[in-house]
């Protein structure tokens, strides 16, 4: 198995290094990488605070419509229930009118 450490692994570290990042002997493509690259960063400049709170406005505008919707989807909820109700409600008694005419 490749991934296999014998006993003697200290003596042999940098062959059981290249043992382990050869994967080329289980067909694939991968790419042995030694160590994680440092990318380069931005220099960024000092957030402004007037920035932060138009960002807080915005989030809070949000909030607040979110809030809006979800109270207005449960009243939606609610008036579709009742709804459905009066429909089944109306529903039978037609059936009722329609069962008393048919036996006349």
């Amino acid at each position: 198995m490749p991934f296999s450490r014998d006993e003697n692994a200290g003596s042999r570290k940098g062959k059981a290094a290249a043992e382990l990042c050869d994967f080329n002997q289980l067909g694939l493509d991968f790419v042995c990488i030694p160590s994680y690259s440092d990318l380069p960063r931005k220099e960024t400049e000092p957030v402004n605070p007037e920035l932060i709170e138009v960002l807080e406005k915005k989030i809070g505008d949000i909030v607040e419509k979110y809030s809006a919707l979800k109270e207005e989807n449960a009243r939606l909820a609610a008036e579709i229930k009742r709804f459905s109700d009066d429909r089944e409600g109306i529903k039978s008694r037609v059936d009722a009118i329609l069962g008393k005419l048919d036996g006349i």
